[in-house]
């Protein structure tokens, strides 16, 4: 059943001009999507009640290293269906069901009502009804006595501090006579302020004590390491500081693991993932190996890290064996 679901959002996002990348087969989200400079990663399932808190947070800590927009896609929550054109949030991650999703990529409609506690709601344009009501020389108090809502709520919609319900929106609208219902941003990339719970990625949290001591190494020379508990890969590294400039540095999608056929098809997905996300990826490993490159994804052994003295020798490696 699921895969189906995932059928469909994979041809909605090609209908609507995105590359996508190969499933990922694992916890985190399922796959990656880009447009123009457009990044999604998306998180398909039936019930959008089946997000853990931990898992929603480690996608929002890899769209925030990747400047990419979390997304839930799915078809109920709870007993009950999606609604069309209606946004659900989960941990602070937009949800959307494959209408909306269509309307919103491929016939540019964006939706104007969100799903909270206690209903629906829409944002008002508080700039435009404050315009429209001093044109027609209406105080706060008549429109509060027109609604039958306090002059303290009129005030707030004003404000932009205070959403409303869709039936007193367009009563607003038509006592006005102007469009305030405002449409609702669906992406949602944190640029500059992410929240504490995504900074705090970082290689303490690795999964396994190899993860750990792997990327302990890549910080000691000169990588600044997010990691990820869900994700195909362990991290994303960067050369520096991801806080100067993220839109310009490079990024590398880091796999720790040892030499093992699963590790070789991780290889492949986390290839199909930087493509998308335009980022390199490479796969630290334990042992001997046998190939210095798994598609795009190269491979570079733990004790040949050992020998590496910064970012720049490292990445020099990775240019070689692609090359190669």
């Amino acid at each position: 059943m699921k895969n189906e679901l995932i059928a469909q959002v994979l041809g909605i996002l090609k209908d609507a001009g995105f590359i996508v990348s190969r499933r990922c087969e694992a916890r985190s989200f399922d796959l990656a999507a880009r447009r123009s400079e457009i990044t999604l990663l998306a998180k398909i399932m039936r019930n959008i009640d089946g997000i853990s808190e931990d898992v929603a947070r480690d996608i929002k800590r890899v769209a925030f290293c990747l400047l990419a927009s979390p997304l839930v896609i799915g078809e109920r929550k709870g007993a009950s269906l999606l609604e069309d054109d209606v946004i659900y949030h989960r941990y602070g991650i937009p949800a959307l069901n494959t209408h909306t999703l269509y309307d919103y990529f491929v016939e540019g409609v964006n939706p104007y009502v969100y799903s909270a506690t206690g209903g629906v709601y829409v944002d008002i344009d508080g700039e435009a009804m404050r315009g429209a009501r001093e044109k027609k020389e209406l105080s706060l108090g008549d429109i509060a006595s027109e609604l039958g809502v306090s002059r303290r709520s009129i005030s707030k919609y004003e404000e932009g501090i205070m959403s409303t319900t869709i039936e007193i929106a367009l009563k607003l609208e038509e006592i006005l006579d102007t469009a305030l219902i405002e449409p609702l941003e669906v992406l949602n990339t944190e640029l500059e302020e992410p929240s504490p719970e995504v900074l705090t990625g970082g290689v303490e949290e690795a999964a396994s004590s190899l993860e750990k001591h792997i990327l302990c190494m890549m910080e000691e020379i000169g990588f600044e390491v997010f990691t990820t508990a869900h994700a195909p890969f362990s991290a994303v590294s960067f050369p520096e500081p991801p806080s100067k400039a993220r839109g310009e540095c490079a990024k590398i999608l880091t796999g720790v693991s040892e030499y093992t056929e699963r590790m070789i098809k991780r290889a492949r997905i986390v290839s199909s993932l930087s493509q998308v996300t335009r980022t390199k990826s490479v796969f630290v490993v334990n042992g001997n190996i046998k190939y210095v490159q798994i598609d795009n994804t190269v491979l570079i052994g733990k004790d040949e890290l050992k020998r590496i003295r910064d970012p720049e020798e490292f990445t020099s490696v990775m240019e070689e064996r692609t090359k190669s």
